[in-house]
């Protein structure tokens, strides 16, 4: 009994596959605007129910992509066990750097493509940080606003930085990630309660 989910799983995960491939080799060619499901489908060589069983548009499919990508970035960069310091804030910046660099060369003109862009990899970016704050908080500091509401501040200083940053490269990543994370430490170390005078 147990065979059969295993082959639905594994056929799921290709049918996902050659979409996705589908949708990022036409993406280059076309561009997301000009791009229709019929198209993916017959790239794909699927039926368009098989697409909608597992996207309900185009859309989808791309922050599904966009998620992805960004998730096995910070997998590959990130130490198993992180946590809130100095050397994993940097490689989560680093990483988020060098994610929107290569998506800003793979997929020239990113001017639809940027809002889901931008609010899948700030959704991923402030899911981490509350982790690694809240892990904080509960062994060493007390923070005076809400963990939450620090990660969607800091989300938003690394995103915007990684989104300047790829457009103009002026600087090298690691020396703008150095000064991303400076930011974020410098201003993080006055939110707490213990920096505070008595």
């Amino acid at each position: 009994m147990a065979t059969p989910p295993k082959n639905v799983d594994r056929r799921a995960q290709r049918t996902r596959q050659v979409l996705e491939q589908a949708f990022l080799g036409i993406l280059q060619e076309k561009g997301l605007t000009a791009m229709s499901i019929q198209e993916i489908t017959e790239r794909a060589n699927v039926h368009r129910g098989t697409f909608y069983a597992h996207f309900t548009d185009k859309y989808a499919l791309l922050e599904t992509i966009i998620r992805e990508g960004y998730q096995d970035e910070l997998t590959s960069t990130l130490p198993s066990q992180s946590q809130w310091e100095h050397n994993t804030l940097h490689l989560l910046t680093q990483a988020t750097l060098d994610y929107f660099n290569s998506m800003y060369r793979q997929c020239p003109p990113l001017n639809i493509v940027d809002p889901l862009v931008e609010q899948a990899v700030r959704e991923e970016l402030a899911a981490q940080l509350v982790i690694w704050l809240k892990q904080s908080r509960n062994t060493q500091m007390r923070w005076q606003i809400p963990v939450e509401m620090m990660a969607q501040l800091m989300s938003w200083t690394i995103l915007g930085a990684a989104i300047q940053w790829s457009q103009n490269t002026a600087m090298s990543s690691e020396q703008m990630a150095q000064n991303v994370v400076l930011m974020l430490l410098e201003g993080v170390r006055h939110l707490t309660s213990d920096a505070l005078p008595d």
